[in-house]
C-alpha cells in the first residue's frame, strides 16, 4: 500500500506541476509497486522446503528476481535521461515550482522512512530480496530529495533576474538524479547474476565464511581443510572437505556425525540459511 500512495502521489504532482523529474519518480515508484507483487509471492515460495521438483528449494528465484528489477530500473534511468536531453535541446520545462517542493518534502521522508524500515527487516532474516527492497526505497528517497533541492534551488531562482534559466532547472535534475541512480541497479544486477550462475559470492562474504569454519573447526584433528560455497538468494550453500590428520580418530560413524551436528550448529549461529556438507579425507586429492 506504502508503494502505490508514492506512485499516485508522484504521478499526481508530475501531471500538476508538468514535471519529467517527478514524473520519473513516480514511473520508478510504479515499477518498484509492480516487482514488489513478484517479490512477495517469490519471498514465500523461498520459504517452502525442498521437493522431488527443486532438490535445493526455491531460493534461486530471488536472485532472478532481483536481476530482472534492476533491468527494468536500468531501463527507466536510460529512457528518462534521453527525455531530459530532448527537453534542454526544445528550451526546457517551465515548473510549478511551489507545488514541487511540496511533493519533494513528502516523497523524499516516505521513502527515507521505507528505506529504514526495510533495511532493518532485511538484517533480521538475511534476505537478498529485503535487501534489494530497501536500496530501492532508499535510491527513491535520494532521487526525491534530488527533486526537493533542486525545486527549492528553482524557486529561489524564479523570485531573482535569473529566472529565465528556470526552465532548464528540471530536465538538468532528471539527468543528475537518474546518473546518481544508475549504479545501485548497475550492483544488484551484477551481484544477483553472480548467483544465478553459480559464481562463488564476493570475496567479504567469502572471507566472513572462512573465519567461523576457523572456530568450528577449531577442536578437530586436522591437517588442513578446503570448502566450496555459493549463495543463492537467502540460501548458502557450502561443500567442507576436512583434511584430517593422523591424531584424528573415531569409534562409530555416529561420532562423525556428532561432530558434523557440532559444526552445524556453530555455522548456523551465524547464518540460520546455511545448507553445509561436511566430507571427512585423508588425502587432498579428493578435496580437488
Amino acid at each position: 500500500m506504502s508503494t502505490l500512495f508514492f506512485v499516485v502521489l508522484g504521478l499526481g504532482f508530475a501531471f500538476y506541476t508538468k514535471s519529467d523529474s517527478i514524473l520519473f519518480d513516480g514511473i520508478y515508484s510504479f515499477i518498484a509497486l509492480c516487482i514488489s507483487i513478484i517479490t512477495l509471492k517469490v519471498s514465500k515460495l523461498a520459504e517452502q522446503p525442498d521437493d522431488d521438483l527443486f532438490h535445493f528449494g526455491y531460493t534461486q528465484f530471488e536472485p532472478l528476481v532481483n536481476v530482472f528489477k534492476a533491468m527494468f530500473i536500468l531501463a527507466a534511468c536510460v529512457l528518462a535521461i534521453f527525455s531530459a536531453v530532448q527537453s534542454l535541446m526544445s528550451g526546457g520545462n517551465p515548473l510549478k515550482f511551489g507545488f514541487a517542493v511540496i511533493y519533494g518534502v513528502l516523497a523524499s521522508s516516505g521513502c527515507f522512512a521505507m528505506g529504514f524500515y526495510m533495511k532493518y527487516k532485511a538484517k533480521k532474516t538475511i534476505s537478498g530480496l529485503l535487501q534489494a527492497d530497501a536500496a530501492e526505497w532508499l535510491v527513491d528517497g535520494l532521487i526525491s530529495f534530488a527533486v526537493l533541492v533542486g525545486f527549492v534551488v528553482g524557486f529561489v531562482l524564479e523570485q531573482t533576474r535569473w529566472h529565465d534559466i528556470t526552465p532548464f532547472v528540471d530536465p538538468l535534475l532528471l539527468i543528475l538524479i537518474t546518473i546518481f541512480a544508475l549504479p545501485v541497479p548497475i550492483k544488484i544486477f551484477l551481484s544477483n547474476v553472480r548467483e544465478i550462475v553459480f559464481m562463488a559470492p564476493p570475496d567479504s562474504f567469502v572471507l566472513q565464511i572462512e573465519e567461523q569454519l576457523k572456530k568450528a573447526t577449531r577442536q578437530i584433528a586436522l591437517e588442513d581443510y578446503e570448502f566450496r560455497v555459493v549463495k543463492q538468494g537467502r540460501q548458502t550453500i557450502l561443500l567442507i572437505h576436512l583434511m584430517v590428520s593422523d591424531k584424528f580418530y573415531f569409534h562409530t560413524v555416529a561420532d562423525l556425525d556428532t561432530i558434523r551436528g557440532k559444526m552445524n550448529q556453530q555455522m548456523l549461529e551465524f547464518n540460520p540459511e546455511i545448507i553445509m556438507d561436511v566430507l571427512f579425507i585423508k588425502n587432498k586429492k579428493w578435496a580437488r
